[in-house]
């Protein structure tokens, strides 16, 4: 049976969460070293101690750091970049939970691994499916202020969670 180190695991919450940070920033930021030295430091808080609060923080600060992009420096928000961040935000948050359980010298099998990226899919797949609609809501002759867009695309987001994580719908 194939393992994979959580060493290894632990390196994939880094990158997520760094990944995330960098989408979200602003590209003047971005180009500069100090912006993107600061995001890699706190992706290797969150994958040195994934049962931390360092986890929740590297999410609240990419969110505020997409609504500053789009709402204070005034960048068009765009579906695609919001559905990467939200992506890599549940890559995060799933990662580290499962890093969370797993010791450093332990070895994840592959085969729950491979479960757990299926169900991963499932939920990538429905929030395409639910931030198509609100895409093209936001094309119509109306103009939905992106604050309401917000809070759409975090109400469908926990709408998905309640559903997949109900007790007839949990594999088992």
């Amino acid at each position: 049976m194939s393992r994979l180190h959580s060493l290894s695991w632990r390196a994939l919450v880094w990158a997520c969460g760094t990944t995330a940070l960098l989408v979200a920033m602003p590209p003047d930021y971005r180009a500069g070293i100090v912006m993107p030295l600061l995001a890699a430091l706190i992706g290797l808080l969150t994958a040195a101690e994934p049962e931390s609060a360092w986890v929740l923080s590297l999410e609240v600060v990419t969110v505020v750091s997409w609504l500053l992009t789009t709402v204070v420096y005034g960048y068009s928000p765009s579906w695609i970049v919001a559905l990467a961040i939200g992506a890599l935000l549940y890559l995060h948050h799933a990662m580290a939970a499962i890093a969370a359980h797993v010791p450093v010298p332990a070895r994840i099998p592959v085969s729950l691994l491979t479960a757990w990226l299926g169900r991963v899919g499932v939920v990538l797949a429905a929030s395409v499916v639910v931030c198509l609609p609100i895409t093209a809501l936001a094309g119509a002759p109306f103009v939905i202020p992106s604050a309401v867009a917000v809070i759409l695309g975090a109400g469908g987001a926990l709408g998905v969670a309640h559903l997949l994580t109900r007790p007839g719908t949990r594999g088992r």
